[in-house]
């Protein structure tokens, strides 16, 4: 949805397992989803301090044939549903459903999904903002000319590791996903 004077707006895109639910290896069916209990507060202040809220996901479960399309947008259409209870609008989910060893545009830290969501929403790339727990979230926010924060839930404090082999370092390193809205948003202010 574009705003009323056409302006791009900033976003936040979230990563989603190990930054809002918990990391299930291969995540496969939507009764195993398990939002983290501090998510929703989070996302909520990243929406009613103007980001549009953006999930994008690499799920190459697909490609390795653990779980179908259909099987993911029954998981996306549950997420959705119990972050709405809460009063939150996600404005899109994008997913890359190739394998790691797949030549695509869409894995992160590629940019594919930051740009189609960019383009679908219109969205401001360069005061967006991404947020997850592996350097490769963090580093899209950097490939699409925004930023990146690292949480060290899900895989995050294993990776944290890997960000001093990395010439790009994250905004920040936060303890959860909580943590990383309170930066963004004092980052956005003071720019």
């Amino acid at each position: 949805m574009k705003n009323k004077n056409n302006v791009p707006s900033p976003a936040v895109f979230l990563d989603r397992d190990g930054t809002i639910n918990h990391d299930k290896h291969y995540l496969s069916d939507e009764k195993d989803l398990k939002i983290y209990s501090f998510a929703k507060k989070s996302i909520l202040k990243l929406q009613q301090a103007g980001f549009k809220i953006v999930i994008v996901t690499n799920q190459s479960g697909i490609a390795r044939g653990f779980f179908s399309e259909g099987k993911l947008k029954k998981i996306h259409n549950k997420l959705i549903a119990l972050l709405k209870e809460q009063g939150i609008k996600i404005d899109g989910i994008y997913y890359c459903p190739h394998g790691p060893d797949d030549i695509c545009d869409c894995r992160k830290p590629k940019t594919g999904m930051a740009l189609q969501a960019a383009k679908d929403l219109n969205i401001d790339l360069q005061k967006s903002y991404t947020i997850g727990d592996s350097v490769r979230d963090y580093l899209l926010g950097y490939n699409f000319g925004g930023k990146g924060v690292l949480v060290l839930t899900g895989h995050g404090k294993k990776q944290s590791l890997k960000t001093e082999k990395e010439k790009q370092k994250p905004l920040a390193v936060v303890k959860n996903l909580y943590q990383a809205a309170k930066v963004i948003i004092n980052d956005y202010k003071k720019n």
